[in-house]
């Protein structure tokens, strides 16, 4: 549904190069329209000029682009490359350009809003990436302090300051533009403040110089990833030297918290860690999954005062011990996404298992177990575990070795509860596959199974949803892994990566055989 101002907007946005000329006849208040209508139809000289002659305080794409009075649509997952680039370049312009009709009043722009999606809408089918964005707007800050440098630059520029909020991603390809910018950022009139902070393919010591520069009282969430050599010594270096007072959300990367490597001296590691994620007073997401935590999970989370509302502990080793705590801790009631992927959450801790889902089931509404060995056996324990989540929204159960049966009787309690469940990720069911496989699954064997008894289970199962008035839950089968539009945005650096570590695994090896050949020969000519 469409105001009629809207409306209006549209057809002014496509009355082609007059639009731009007119534009200084636009009263003030309805640039707002005017941005969302150009967005939406590709406009971008348009969209352009709109921003270079932005006359209010602030530049929100989450109020422009999002759901309004006017207009219910909700571009904010619309990442179209043009628009995204006219806005950009707008917003330099803004700051090197003398004011035209009205006067320079811009003090805050968020990007923060923008959500990266597998499919993109806009008429161009071209998307710019959290990743490309960070490439982007680094350069226009350097850019723009490049231009300052001229004569003939106005002076308004010199006096504009503009904070510039966005959810960053920095790898090594962009590293060098981005830290060049941050050291810039006291002079350039537009200054970045990065809310969200993804790294990935990063040195340490790059890491470390990076979020310095980056203002890390700012950040909310930080997502350090892949190919960051980060481990628990360095972390508690981080934590203790670099102040994060806004600090939400935390992801580490894959081992970086892993018992076995921690020796005599390190004991205390994991609870110092502990006592400095406790300062981090917002903290209410942590994400370390594939550490090994096996008997540690209480020395990590205990000094936590914030109750936790996301956790994933996927693949960390959890013993008995672990479970038997986080069921009986204060962030068991206020988790609202858990992941404990990976664990045989019914074969070896079923008491643990119901008490934590009880615990949390007023507020559990994202639960992931992949590959937690669930199966026929475990189904009745399973299901009456299940049924106190009635406040689920997402449950995702890929990898379990279940029956088309232990499916059928799943999805008839599902479909009979659950009033706010609209996500489901189901497992190919074992009678799908040969009888010889075995589980996990392996890649090799992952997508041989028998296509035409799955397509009947599935329908048989969607049918069972929409009998019971649930056919707008969505049910599907990511066995190749959900979308990721970070890894799919920079997989070819990500794969480099991977491999260089790779190459110099080899090489370490090779030299250690060779060390010891060599060791062997000089023994024996002794």
């Amino acid at each position: 549904m469409k105001s009629l101002r809207f409306l209006a907007a549209e057809g002014f946005s496509q009355s082609g190069t007059s639009a731009v000329e007119n534009l200084s006849c636009v009263s003030f208040d309805l640039f707002p329209l005017l941005f969302k209508a150009c967005y939406l139809h590709e406009q971008v000289d348009l969209l352009h000029a709109v921003v270079q002659a932005w006359p209010l305080p602030e530049l929100n794409l989450q109020r422009l682009l999002g759901r309004t009075a006017d207009c219910q649509l909700d571009l904010t997952s619309c990442t179209c490359r043009l628009c995204l680039q006219a806005i950009l370049t707008g917003l330099k312009d803004y700051v090197l350009c003398p004011p035209s009709t009205y006067a320079k009043t811009l003090r805050v722009v968020d990007l923060t809003a923008l959500k990266d999606t597998e499919y993109q809408v806009c008429p161009c089918r071209s998307t710019l990436g959290r990743w490309a964005r960070t490439q982007l707007l680094t350069q226009m800050c350097y850019e723009t302090m490049v231009a300052m440098q001229a004569s003939d630059v106005s002076q308004s520029a010199f006096e504009t300051s503009v904070d510039v909020r966005l959810n960053g991603f920095i790898t090594g390809r962009n590293y060098e533009l981005v830290a060049q910018s941050l050291l810039l950022l006291r002079h350039c009139p537009l200054k970045l403040r990065f809310i969200g902070f993804r790294a990935d393919s990063l040195s340490l010591k790059q890491l470390f110089y990076v979020i310095r520069l980056a203002e890390p009282e700012s950040m909310v969430k930080l997502e350090v990833v892949h190919n960051v050599p980060l481990e628990a010594p360095h972390l508690e270096v981080l934590l203790s030297r670099v102040k994060f007072s806004k600090l939400q959300s935390l992801t580490l990367p894959a081992a970086a918290l892993d018992v076995r490597r921690l020796g005599s001296d390190d004991d205390d590691l994991l609870a110092t860690i502990g006592t400095l994620l406790e300062q981090l007073t917002s903290l209410t997401e942590l994400c370390m999954g594939f550490s090994n935590l096996t008997r540690h999970l209480r020395r990590l989370l205990s000094p936590l005062n914030t109750p936790l509302q996301s956790l994933d502990v996927a693949n960390c080793s959890l013993s008995r011990v672990d479970m038997v705590y986080l069921a009986n801790s204060l962030h068991s009631e206020s988790l609202v996404r858990l992941d404990i992927s990976g664990h045989d959450v019914i074969g070896s801790f079923s008491t643990a298992f119901h008490k934590l889902l009880n615990r949390s089931s007023t507020t559990l509404a994202s639960l992931t177990l992949e590959e937690c060995d669930i199966e026929d056996e475990h189904m009745d324990l399973f299901t009456v575990a299940l049924a106190q989540c009635q406040a689920l929204q997402e449950l995702k159960l890929l990898g379990n070795p279940m029956s088309s049966a232990a499916l059928r009787q799943l999805f008839s309690m599902l479909s009979a509860g659950f009033p706010k469940l609209k996500y489901i990720e189901m497992p190919v069911p074992r009678d799908c596959y040969s009888e010889d496989v075995t589980y996990p699954i392996a890649d090799s064997v992952l997508l041989q199974y028998n296509k035409e008894l799955f397509q009947e289970l599935r329908d048989e199962i969607m049918g069972m949803l929409a009998g019971a008035g649930r056919g707008n839950v969505e049910v599907c089968t990511p066995l190749m892994g959900a979308y990721d539009p970070d890894i799919n945005e920079t997989s070819n650096e990500l794969g480099v990566s991977m491999l260089k570590s790779f190459n110099n695994v080899i090489c370490n090896f090779i030299d250690t055989i060779t060390e010891v050949d060599n060791r062997r020969s000089q023994t024996q000519k002794e």
